[in-house]
């Protein structure tokens, strides 16, 4: 245990701070009083742990409104313990601990209305500021609307000319596309009129190859009647032999005319059908 004697210099008399000296000693579990010298300082004697003593000789070094500590000289020394708690010493002509109190409510309300005025001030200057910010934001609002709208009816008006771009070229190009199938429907006529003709052709062509054949087998018949006039004018030797020949060339020329009209005649007469 430890005695701590300290003299503290400064805004330290008539401004509470005995009270509050007296509170933070008890805080520490110290024993000792506080008391107010001629000199205008204020002396502290304490006993203690001197781990305690150290904190609570940091702890009286006080600067608000009311109280401004400017200089501690202490010295430590051996306890004696002749103190049981701590307590405040009151000289003749002062006032008693409820008007300490008192000037320690009325220090700390002149210090929250001190910092409310500085709080409020540095308030109303912020909220000048903000005004000033939101007036300018809102002139910067409308200057941007403004532009905005100026510059939709620009879009809007392009748009509007490309729409109109647009609706010229679906015009021409459904005029284009009509020419083109007007193009189309005359290439079919001309089409149509080319097949018809060719089927004509064609027909008229079968109608000569059909007429050719008939030549043809004409002239097979009067070959065959030559051919049997010649034969029959042959020595007598040969009369067998040519007759077995002009049987073979009689059956090969029948042969040869079925053929021709079983296989022209039909292909014909289907062709002529089409072309009908």
């Amino acid at each position: 245990m430890l005695k701590l004697t300290a003299y503290v210099s400064g805004k330290v008399q008539m401004a509470g701070y005995r009270s509050k000296i007296a509170t933070i000693a008890r805080v520490f579990g110290l024993k000792g009083y506080v008391m107010n010298l001629p000199d205008s300082r204020v002396k502290i004697v304490a006993e203690g742990h001197e781990a305690d003593l150290e904190r609570f000789l940091e702890a009286v070094r006080i600067k608000n409104t009311l109280i401004d500590v400017e200089e501690i000289k202490a010295d430590f020394s051996e306890a004696n313990g002749s103190y049981e708690e701590f307590f405040k010493i009151a000289g003749e002509g002062e006032t008693d601990a409820r008007l300490d109190q008192a000037a320690e409510y009325l220090k700390e309300l002149i210090s929250a209305v001190r910092e409310g005025f500085k709080d409020n001030g540095s308030k109303l200057d912020s909220m000048s500021s903000s005004l000033k910010d939101i007036s300018g934001k809102q002139d910067d609002l409308k200057k941007s609307i403004t532009e905005g709208f100026r510059e939709t009816g620009s879009y809007l008006k392009d748009i509007s000319g490309k729409q109109d771009d647009l609706k010229k070229s679906i015009t021409e190009g459904f005029r284009e596309t009509g020419s083109y199938l007007k193009d189309i429907s005359g290439k079919q006529d001309d089409l149509k009129k080319s097949i018809t003709e060719g089927f004509r052709e064609t027909g008229s062509s079968l109608k000569d190859i059909s007429g050719k054949q008939d030549q043809i087998i004409d002239r097979i018949d009067c070959a065959r009647e030559e051919i049997v006039s010649e034969v029959s004018g042959m020595r007598s030797d040969l009369k067998g032999r040519t007759e077995e020949r002009l049987q073979r060339i009689e059956s090969d020329v029948t042969e040869i005319k079925a053929r021709m009209r079983s296989y022209i005649i039909p292909r014909f007469a289907s062709i002529h059908r089409i072309i009908i």
